[in-house]
């Protein structure tokens, strides 16, 4: 009768009432290991003062366990632990947390050193201190905030702002996530780990691991904790539409277009090398000025998956470039030889010292001097570099026209140049002959019979069915739209392929595909299909293949 009239059964009535006993009990015990920290600090005396900061009331009650600002007592202690001398700046006025952060209204001692997570209120001590001081002062040389002063000029000397934002710094780069109130959401040690291991987090981050001692690190970390929503020496308003302005990076006499625009923070030119980026001090001999031009324009285009961001260039300072890098940096290559130079090195002999100075001088930065692909750029290159160390088998398939046409010419959409006119033949004759014999380690001529191409059918699979195959297949590693950054593609070094590059795949055959996709591609994780999969599915992905790069000119 009383489910009929709309009541509610009784056992819902127990169970809210016993929920409302549960709650009372949780707030009775709450407020029990309250006063049992109040009546553990100081007798349950708190302090309780409140600081003006920038004309905005902060109350803390730091003072509870450090007295005087000095070190903090143990509970039931009162003597008297000064704060050292901060003149002209005074506790009694800043305050605790407004240099030291932490959480000033906590009680709990782990909460008011910080709240757990990633340490942006982690409480600051020492030097560490060097952070807070441009959350109140302008950017400018102060004495005390060394630190974080040669940080913010290292931002700038590295192009970091080329890439990221910073409110104040005009415009910025937008390549990175914006810096501006960085401070506010992560801690030092938070802020200095991103800047050595930036692949930690994520692991797919672009960003390059700069060259930098633990000191420059520090530093940098100093000022981008100073970096907050909530500056005290004007408004975040004025700050982020720009009325408030940092300082430049100061001009010094007679440095060069590439100086300027901080092209060898990452590149190299001649003695100054930023050893991030590619060596531009033979690239006028490499890349012509069309090259070069649309290159500035839009790196991605020619190099697809470049990390290089565009550069903001004047008509001025494009053509002082382009005219610097076409005229001074086209070599030749002068090398002091240790030896007899005459002929070619034979598999099995000491390969000709003059081959050895050019690898290290022109190849190891991305293929490494152990020749496996790990040079000193390969993490910021859009692709991995050809290893030629425990390689041998994709050599062997890989007939000889293909190799010196790739040294000759390049490789179109990677970052492998040419160089049929920086080197002579000989010279390059001379490199191939030292990746076998030194480091391949099997005869240049010693090549695998190729199998048989799949025979091409005359009648297509439909484009249905090659979507299929692609999904089941293709799409973990090359993903939905064959950008390479499938679903298990970061368990793979090197990446998978990069389908839409346009300029790679152009100059590609469909049969070099075609037998990539049956045989596989040795030194890489793409699997061998030919027992798997029929001709007429095999050529059904080479077309597949072909529509993810078509139109992206």
């Amino acid at each position: 009768m009383d489910n009929a009239m709309g009541k509610p059964p009784i056992w819902i009535n127990r169970l809210l009432t016993t929920a409302a006993l549960l709650a009372c009990l949780a707030a009775l015990a709450v407020l029990l290991v309250g006063w049992q920290q109040g009546r553990d600090h100081h007798h349950g005396l708190i302090a309780d003062i409140t600081v003006n900061l920038g004309g905005r009331p902060q109350r803390e009650h730091c003072t509870t366990c450090h007295p005087g600002g000095g070190s903090a007592n143990a509970i039931g202690e009162h003597a008297h632990h000064g704060h050292p001398d901060i003149a002209p700046h005074s506790p009694d006025r800043l305050g605790c947390t407004g240099c030291h952060l932490g959480e000033g209204m906590a009680l709990d001692v782990d909460i008011s050193h910080g709240l757990p997570g990633l340490g942006a209120r982690t409480v600051l001590k020492g030097k560490e201190l060097q952070a807070s001081c441009y959350r109140c002062h302008d950017l400018q040389p102060l004495p005390g905030a060394e630190r974080a002063w040669g940080g913010y000029m290292l931002f700038l000397e590295k192009a970091c702002d080329t890439c990221h934002h910073v409110a104040g710094l005009g415009q910025g780069g937008r390549f990175g996530p914006d810096l501006s109130t960085v401070g506010s959401h992560l801690g030092l040690a938070q802020i200095e780990e991103a800047i050595r291991e930036p692949k930690k987090a994520p692991e797919n981050s672009i960003m390059p691991r700069f060259p930098l001692s633990g000191g420059q690190v520090t530093q940098l970390a100093d000022f981008l904790k100073s970096r907050v929503k909530d500056p005290l020496y004007a408004t975040p308003m004025q700050v982020q539409t720009g009325q408030v302005a940092l300082p430049p990076l100061p001009a010094e006499a007679g440095e060069g277009i590439l100086q300027r625009k901080k092209c060898l923070a990452c590149h190299q030119f001649g003695e100054e090398d930023g050893r991030i980026a590619p060596d531009l001090t033979y690239i006028g001999a490499q890349r012509n000025v069309d090259f070069l031009g649309d290159f500035l324009t839009n790196p991605a285009r020619l190099i697809p998956g470049a990390v290089m961001p565009t550069i903001p260039l004047g008509e001025e300072e494009r053509r002082q470039l382009l005219h610097l890098l076409t005229t001074e940096a086209v070599g030749p290559v002068q090398l002091e030889a240790d030896g007899d130079e005459s002929g070619h090195s034979e598999h099995g002999e000491v390969p000709a010292p003059l081959a050895k100075h050019l690898y290290m001088a022109l190849c190891q930065r991305c293929h490494a001097a152990a020749g496996d692909g790990y040079g000193p750029i390969q993490p910021n290159l859009a692709g991995f570099p050809r290893s030629f160390k425990a390689n041998a088998e994709f050599f062997r398939r890989t007939d000889d026209e293909r190799l010196v046409k790739s040294v000759a010419d390049g490789i179109p959409g990677t970052s492998m140049p040419p160089y049929g006119q920086l080197l002579e033949r000989e010279s390059r004759e001379r490199l191939l002959d030292l990746l076998f014999s030194a480091i391949i380690g099997v005869s240049r001529y010693d090549k695998a019979e190729p199998a048989p191409l799949p025979a091409r059918s005359v009648a297509a699979l439909p484009a249905a069915q090659a979507d299929i195959l692609y999904d089941k297949l293709c799409l973990r590693c090359h993903g939905v739209a064959g950008t390479g950054t499938g679903p298990e593609h970061l368990q793979h070094l090197p990446r998978p392929r990069n389908l839409t590059n346009h300029p790679y795949f152009t100059a590609l055959s469909d049969e070099r595909i075609v037998r990539a996709i049956a045989d596989g591609v040795p030194g890489t994780a793409m699997p061998a299909f030919r027992q798997t999969l029929k001709s007429e599915e095999l050529w059904a992905l080479v077309k597949k293949v072909r529509t993810f790069s078509e139109g992206r000119e």
